[in-house]
């Protein structure tokens, strides 16, 4: 299998093994998570590696992908190619406990799965060159992978397990942390697969108690399970 370029039958492939890469440097202790931006970085670097570090390689933050009608945020967190004719867009969320707090759980899941919403918007648009999204996440936080006993929005599910079928449409929430519209899903399963879970809470990590979400493909069409 080519890994210098990025195509239809290699995409997947690299996008889990850079996260993978991400994740063993962090576990390590050789590489820092503080913020989403750094996860961003991270995989963007890692991605680069895989593919040799193509000339051809190209890769944008916070791209302007998004009418102001379309969207409340017109930015995509990342874009990447090596031809222009199979662009692949992602979308990345790193909810973390600070030290006084947790984050609002919430509401970031209800934009986790605007997130998803998004990108399927964005691959199934007319005339686009954006063939592939994926949707990466990484949190120390159990509330994003154990249901527990939601009474805000409970209809925000990224719990470990959690599926969504296909073209399932996730109706508005209610305020301050829902979203005010019905949210597309893409045309086939969407599946919340979280590994590491153990790892959340435990002092000895020093803070790298992560657990990581296995990256979710918005296609274009059926998309099979990995």
């Amino acid at each position: 299998m080519a890994t210098d370029h990025l195509m239809a039958s290699n995409v997947h492939h690299l996008v889990v093994s850079a996260l993978a890469a991400v994740r063993a440097r962090v576990e390590a202790g050789d590489a820092l998570l503080s913020s989403e931006d750094t996860l961003k970085f991270a995989f963007a670097w890692q991605l680069g590696r895989l593919l040799g570090f193509n000339d051809n390689y190209r890769f944008d933050f916070e791209v302007p992908a998004f009418a102001a009608s379309e969207s409340e945020d017109m930015f995509l967190d990342l874009l990447a190619f090596t031809d222009p004719r199979f662009r692949v867009a992602f979308e990345f969320k790193l909810p973390k406990a600070s030290v006084s707090h947790n984050s609002n759980s919430t509401q970031t899941r209800a934009k986790i799965c605007r997130d998803i919403a998004r990108l399927t918007h964005l691959v199934h648009r007319p005339g686009n060159d954006i063939q592939v999204g994926y949707f990466i996440c990484a949190t120390d936080e159990r509330a994003y992978v154990s249901e527990g006993k939601k009474r805000s929005n409970p209809h925000y599910k990224t719990y470990d397990g959690t599926s969504y079928p296909a073209s399932t449409i996730i109706e508005p929430g209610r305020p301050p942390n829902g979203i005010d519209r019905p949210l597309s899903f893409p045309p086939h399963d969407v599946r919340f697969a979280w590994e590491g879970i153990e790892n959340i809470g435990r002092a000895e990590l020093s803070g790298r108690g992560f657990a990581w979400l296995k990256p979710i493909k918005v296609s274009q069409g059926w998309s099979p399970a990995p």
